[in-house]
């Protein structure tokens, strides 16, 4: 490993520490810290019973077992806890990232090491998905050193922290079909649901039904992003606007599956480019979402990666600080109303850098299409 990343990880890596032990970090940890209480109490309860601001628990069963294990740590200590796996998962991240791309400059991974949205989100916030991205990765990262079984378990562990690769999993079988078998697809996806299940057990048993309508039922935050925040002004009905964008992610998501593995598209591109273009038309938004493109931008180079990290980054920034009131100890999205102008616009201009970063992979598909067009 290069000396200048070794320095940028351990002042990154500090940083986060830092946050994570002297701040409380936002609503979420609280939210988390009534999570583990429930958890505590029966298990099963955590589905039970909603969090202090009547936010309902929406994880996968596996989670509970996590919150049961620093469920016991004293209050002073949780926000450290919840913050903890997310750190470490970032150096995980870069260091897959190092062996997923070789050739990868010293100042692209510095950058990534460096990156202020993985500062933010994993020292300040106090949610799970970097560690998410991080099993994404490493699952990305064990398929195309050919290790399908483990791609699978990898996989798998995503799901169990989070619902959200559900929405690679198109790409992820049209990959795996167009290089290997059937066959090659079956075991992936037995696998991962063995993964998945195993460790959901003994709370998935309980009422199956009731955990998936709140994991893969949980809508989000609607206008507050985006085309959705755009839509508010208009006389439509944001059930209706929901409903479909959700089916426009759904339907581009299978198409864009179908489209680049027929072309042999690098799948690390092919996340990159999943991911913004949920963000460019999701309804549903929450600012840790902001970590899940951040090691997958890099496809694009050095500029464009420092665009979507300054952009993503202000926009935290300006929002902690609204919502902690300059304090920077406990940050509460419940402030009426949810953000200034300065955040406002900085989440627009986000939006907006995330709109270029679409066609900019569209100018890549082109591009890489034009030989075959020729021929």
């Amino acid at each position: 490993m290069k000396r200048p990343l070794i320095i940028a990880l351990a002042i990154a890596t500090l940083v986060k520490l830092v946050l994570a032990t002297v701040t409380i970090g936002t609503n979420d940890v609280a939210t988390w810290r009534a999570f583990a209480d429930n958890a505590m109490l029966c298990g099963r309860c955590a589905y039970q019973f909603a969090g202090p601001y009547g936010d309902p628990f929406n994880h996968p069963p596996f989670i509970i077992h996590f919150l049961k294990l620093i469920g016991s740590s004293s209050t002073a200590w949780f926000p450290f806890w919840i913050r903890l796996p997310a750190i470490l998962a970032d150096i995980g991240t870069v260091l897959l990232v190092t062996r997923l791309i070789p050739g990868i400059s010293t100042r692209l991974i510095v950058l990534l090491a460096l990156n202020p949205v993985s500062i933010l989100v994993s020292g300040f916030h106090g949610n799970t998905d970097p560690v998410m991205i991080f099993f994404v990765v490493l699952a990305v990262y064990l398929l195309k050193t050919d290790r399908l079984s483990w791609t699978a378990a990898a996989f798998g562990m995503a799901i169990n922290i989070k619902v959200v690769p559900l929405l690679l999993v198109p790409a992820i079988l049209a990959y795996i079909w167009s290089r290997r078998s059937a066959r090659g697809v079956i075991l992936f996806v037995s696998i991962a649901a063995v993964v998945v299940l195993a460790l959901s057990v003994p709370y998935i048993l309980s009422n199956p039904l009731a955990i998936l309508k709140a994991t893969l039922g949980y809508r989000g935050l609607s206008g507050r992003w985006g085309i959705s925040l755009i839509l508010v002004g208009f006389p439509i009905s944001q059930a209706v606007a929901y409903r479909v964008l959700q089916l426009l992610v759904i339907a581009l998501t299978l198409a864009l599956a179908a489209y680049l593995n027929r072309r042999e598209f690098d799948l690390f591109y092919q996340i990159g480019l999943i991911f913004f273009l949920f963000f460019l038309l999701t309804p549903a938004h929450a600012l840790q979402y902001l970590a899940w493109p951040v090691p997958f931008i890099l496809a694009l180079g050095f500029w464009w990666s420092l665009a979507y990290y300054t952009s993503a980054g202000l926009y935290l920034f300006l929002t902690y600080n609204y919502w902690s009131q300059g304090q920077w100890y406990f940050a509460d999205s419940h402030l009426d109303p949810p953000w200034t102008v300065a955040s406002y616009m900085a989440g627009f201009v986000c939006w907006a850098v995330c709109a270029f970063i679409c066609l900019r992979y569209k100018h890549v598909l082109t591009k890489a299409s034009e030989p075959q067009k020729r021929t």
